[in-house]
């Protein structure tokens, strides 16, 4: 319709999204072709060609357009050429590409040239390997053998030629003979006594001629054969490649598993090169699997070559910024890579990307918090651990947080105070958090002026809690009751603390009896939901768990709109929290067991 500038909006939008479509490259060179703008054409396919440089289509459109606009300047369109056979000549089915040079080059007479390519395709595998030969046979024998190879290589065949000739003549005749009557004679291949005018570089009769195109084509055999086996070894993977190019629908599972298969056997064979031509290839029609990404950059990285940085960096880029925006586990992965290669503020920015495509998921919130401790900004992780405990809209992440937080400014800025207060905060906005509370004991018991009552208060402060569950209480009141027994600092206090231990046990009894089922099939079938059941309460209790034996229930809290958040309790000494995600798991090392007061074992075991 006229409108340039709208025309351009389409396409660039389009094409950010969808880079590896090469037919709508061809569409807007094309455009602004008509429209007579040269420069913003070359342009286009400039941004195309980096876009997609495995098109055998864009490469063969742009050279059209070029031999057209640069007629007369052989060096630019073979330059060109030279530069499509680089990006994507090791291509299976690159033929095309390779059949238009060698076209080129003949309709230019230069045979010779023509010769140079065949050396290189004919030790290339590709899908049309059997009549590129036929085709370079057919090259050989309508040329003179002095027009088709180097001067050298000709002087040496027809010296070989000459000497072959020579010994047959002399089988033909065996009355002849040259003894020393040779000796000092010019060798074959000498041209010293050449009359004037002779070409030096020409064969001398018919018989020579035919004999030199047989060796010139022997030689090549012998390269030929080599591909064929080359090509014969993936020919099954490549007739399994049903649907090269990219699209948006899903790709059977047979391809995937092909594509796998293929990567796994090229990767054995060792040649970088090919390889990561296979990469490339399977990442144009797999773009949107973001298994086949991590694959390359784990093959990349390890290679553990710093020449390869930024190849790796290229992939990671187009896997993320282009084709998975919301895929937690590649972004994570660059954020690391960065880091890796010394470029902290670089992965800050990658997490923070992130963040803002994927709200809400846990690991990157570490990772954030943790990329910033790493780079000694603790004032930037104080304010980081705040926002998330502040602006999560589940309790239960928050407390975890928490926790966190509270170990980070007590083993990290070696702040007891705000380390206390952080679990105090949490404390109370989830007064029915038994973590917390565990987390409050064991870090007051790292105070060097520690007094009895500052443990004993935050026990008491939770048996106080109507809505607690009575066999928690049972087994917060045996913690204060040994703590009591080891530390206190007289026997009334043991002897009450033992009272409220056998009261809260005998509770916890009756409350056990009142809920055990009638009968033991109703009980199993109970059982079984609660196990298989998890509550949906983001405000539960914890009132199915099942207590701090082997074993619990994992009661499932929503996570801000974003999958499901599962928090599993486990048990002190044998278990431990687990975050969800969708299909990401981040757990974390339980408690690991009371011992003794001497604090509780395993602590946090990160993610």
């Amino acid at each position: 319709m006229n409108d340039m500038e709208a025309a351009r909006e389409a396409y660039d939008a389009f094409l950010s999204h969808y880079p590896y479509c090469y037919g709508y490259w061809r569409k807007y060179a094309d455009y602004e072709k008509r429209k007579g703008n040269k420069k913003k054409c070359e342009e286009v396919f400039e941004r195309g060609l980096k876009a997609i440089p495995l098109s055998v289509d864009l490469w063969l459109h742009y050279l059209a357009y070029v031999k057209q606009t640069r007629v007369d300047d052989e060096e630019y369109v073979r330059s060109q050429f030279e530069r499509a056979l680089a990006a994507c000549g090791l291509e299976f089915r690159s033929d095309r590409l390779w059949d238009q040079y060698v076209k080129w080059e003949t309709e230019g007479k230069r045979p010779q040239k023509v010769t140079a390519i065949y050396d290189r395709l004919l030790a290339t595998p590709t899908q049309g390997y059997t009549s590129h030969f036929d085709n370079f046979q057919e090259h050989v024998s309508s040329n003179p053998p002095n027009k088709i190879i180097e001067v050298d290589e000709f002087l040496a065949l027809r010296k070989e030629v000459r000497q072959l000739l020579k010994q047959d003549s002399s089988a033909a005749a065996p009355g002849v003979t040259t003894g020393d009557e040779s000796a000092g004679a010019p060798a074959p291949g000498d041209d010293v006594d050449a009359p004037p005018g002779e070409d030096k570089t020409a064969p001398s009769s018919d018989e020579e001629t035919k004999a030199i195109k047989e060796r010139i084509v022997s030689i090549r055999r012998k390269m030929h054969k080599a591909t064929v086996n080359a090509v014969t070894s993936r020919w099954n993977y490549e007739e399994g490649i049903k649907r090269p190019y990219f699209h948006v629908k899903p790709l059977e599972r047979c391809q995937l598993k092909n594509w796998q298969d293929y990567l796994d056997y090229e990767t054995e064979q060792g040649d970088r090169t090919r390889i990561i031509v296979l990469f490339e290839r399977c990442l144009i029609a797999c773009a949107l699997y973001e298994e086949f990404w991590l694959k390359f950059v784990h093959y990349l990285e390890g290679l553990k070559d710093e020449m390869l940085q930024p190849k790796i960096r290229d992939v990671y880029e187009r896997a993320c910024t282009i084709h998975h925006l919301k895929k937690p586990s590649l972004h994570l992965q660059w954020a690391m890579f960065e880091e890796g290669v010394g470029n902290p503020a670089r992965a800050a920015e990658i997490l923070v990307n992130l963040e803002k495509s994927v709200p809400n998921v846990l690991q990157v919130a570490y990772r954030r918090i943790n990329l910033e401790r790493r780079r000694g900004d603790f004032e930037k992780c104080t304010q980081l651990y705040e926002h998330y405990i502040n602006n999560s809209k589940n309790k239960m992440i928050s407390s975890n947080i928490a926790i966190k937080f509270s170990r980070f400014c007590f083993k990290v800025m070696k702040d007891f105070d705000k380390a206390q207060e952080a679990l105090k905060t949490a404390i109370i906005k989830d007064p029915n958090n038994p973590r917390l509370h565990l987390q409050l004991i064991d870090l007051t018991l790292q105070k060097p002026d520690l007094k009895e009552s500052d443990v004993t208060s935050i026990i008491e402060s939770f048996l106080d809690k109507d809505s607690t569950d009575a066999d928690q209480k049972v087994l917060f009141a045996q913690r204060k009751l040994e703590y009591l027994e080891d530390f206190g600092g007289d026997i009334f206090s043991v002897q009450a603390a033992y009272e409220q231990y056998q009261k809260l046990l005998k509770l916890s009894k009756e409350t056990g009896k009142k809920k055990e089922p009638k009968s033991e099939s109703s009980s199993s079938t109970k059982k079984e939901k609660s196990s298989t059941t998890p509550s949906t309460n983001p405000t539960s209790s914890y009132t199915n768990y099942s207590g701090y034996g082997p074993g619990s229930n994992q009661p499932a809290y929503p996570y801000s709109g974003q999958g499901q958040g599962q928090y599993n309790y486990g048990q002190y000494g044998q278990g431990g929290d687990q975050y969800q995600y969708q299909n990401w798991q981040y757990p974390h090392g339980g408690y690991g067991g009371y011992n003794q007061w001497g604090g509780y074992g395993g602590g946090y075991g990160g993610y």
